[in-house]
């Protein structure tokens, strides 16, 4: 039996990934974003006021990454650092009024791609699809 790179999941997924991926980019690009930096405003307009720690856990971003997203964000002046009243050593991630402003607009666009992805699924489909997906993380984490 020999190896079909055509019908490997880790292709298929990366190929799959890549094309939502530069997508998503495209329609970013048009506000000075990209998908790392629109991840991390996401992450925020669900729960504002993060450590950073955690908000670059929470992406699966290492610490030089996020501190580099939070710095490009703060530049654009869409987000703003903030050190913790209690826990001085903890940092947290606060959106700016220009962050949040965008919220209604950049979440219209990832949902665009997300249904662009999804189409001729039926939603049982994608249902199960998210599961399949989320099975494969869990598997290469273990």
């Amino acid at each position: 039996m020999s190896f079909n790179l055509d019908e490997s999941l880790g292709f298929l997924l990366n190929r799959a990934a890549h094309s939502m991926k530069w997508a998503l980019e495209k329609k970013l690009a048009r506000h000075g974003l990209t998908p790392p930096q629109w991840a991390s405003l996401a992450r925020l307009w669900e729960e504002d006021g993060l450590p950073q720690s955690q908000l670059g856990r929470r992406l699966h971003f290492d610490k030089p990454t996020i501190s580099g997203i939070i710095d490009r964000l703060e530049t654009k002046g869409l987000v703003r650092r903030e050190r913790d009243g209690e826990d001085k050593r903890v940092v947290r991630i606060f959106l700016a009024p220009k962050g949040k402003k965008l919220e209604k607009t950049l979440a219209g666009l990832a949902t665009g791609v997300n249904q662009k992805a999804g189409a001729g699924l039926s939603p049982a489909g994608l249902e199960n699809l998210k599961a399949m997906l989320t099975r494969i993380f869990t598997n290469m984490r273990e």
